[in-house]
């Protein structure tokens, strides 16, 4: 998926409405204009895309399966400075930040924070939550940023969506910058990966129909998988400074969890990370 012409691309605009889509709190006032069209048009390229590689797994569950076990964790968490790196048009710090004991940051590119500012204000629901003196929306590079402005608290650090696109070396650099903030302030980081082993075959026909969308679009370049199975990717976020690393598969835990649409099976591993 590209881009649109504010360059925000078009796979963000489909995670904002599947937000929408699953009825998670505050999705519908984040979401961007064609954010609706844009999932639409997706969804029937996935159906018969699904036809034809039966066993692909439904990207609107996968995603809404990801974001509501993200939100469990943090539930679960006593932190209560939250930071979400490339947070999009994710509705969860509109929807935490109702609870005043929370201080919740967003961070993601200018471009981006703009369409989500202007989207917030455009509704009196959007203008209350941008007046909320514990919800701030900051511009921000994942691979540069600084947490020396954050306060010196345990903080729950969520990257959700975005490390795919990363090749290891990248990651790595990323990982460490964030495994250092939290030995010294403590608090636990939270992101989605999934290796290349846990994704299922892509039949034949699946693949003749993959390629020919890449001959008559202009899609973005593939997400940077290498050949790293859970088990090395646990093993850099260690090498990276983290001390303890759990791999949670929204396959195994969708009902036990009671995540939407518990009965459809996804598969989404959501790494779970602390430093003693």
């Amino acid at each position: 998926m590209g881009k649109t012409r504010q360059r925000i691309p078009h796979s963000a605009l489909y995670t904002a409405a599947t937000w929408k889509w699953g009825g998670l709190p505050c999705a519908d006032i984040v979401l961007p204009p064609g954010a609706k069209g844009i999932f639409r048009l997706v969804n029937a390229y996935l159906f018969l895309y699904r036809l034809l590689n039966p066993q692909k797994i439904s990207l609107k569950h996968n995603l809404l399966h990801r974001h509501a076990l993200i939100d469990a964790l943090l539930r679960r968490s006593s932190c209560r400075q939250v930071i979400e790196i490339a947070a999009g048009f994710s509705p969860r710090g509109c929807m935490v930040s109702a609870d005043t004991a929370y201080r919740y940051f967003e961070l993601d590119l200018p471009e981006v924070v703009a369409l989500k500012r202007e989207q917030l204000e455009s509704t009196p629901e959007g203008r209350a939550i941008l007046a909320r003196s514990n919800f701030t929306l900051l511009e921000g590079d994942i691979t540069r940023l600084d947490f020396s402005s954050f306060a010196a608290v345990p903080s729950f650090v969520i990257s959700e969506g975005i490390m795919m696109y990363f090749k290891r070396e990248a990651q790595m650099a990323i990982w460490r910058n964030i495994a250092k903030f939290i030995r010294a302030q403590g608090g636990e980081y939270v992101f989605d990966y999934i290796p290349i082993d846990d994704e299922p075959p892509r039949s034949r026909p699946g693949q003749w129909l993959s390629d020919l969308r890449h001959r008559l679009t202009n899609p973005p370049p593939p997400f940077a998988y290498d050949e790293r199975t859970r088990q090395d990717v646990a093993a850099d976020l260690i090498e990276a400074g983290f001390s303890q690393v759990e791999a949670i598969d929204t396959r195994m835990v969708a009902r036990s969890w009671s995540l939407p649409h518990a009965a459809v099976p996804t598969r989404t591993i959501i790494y779970h990370c602390r430093c003693r």
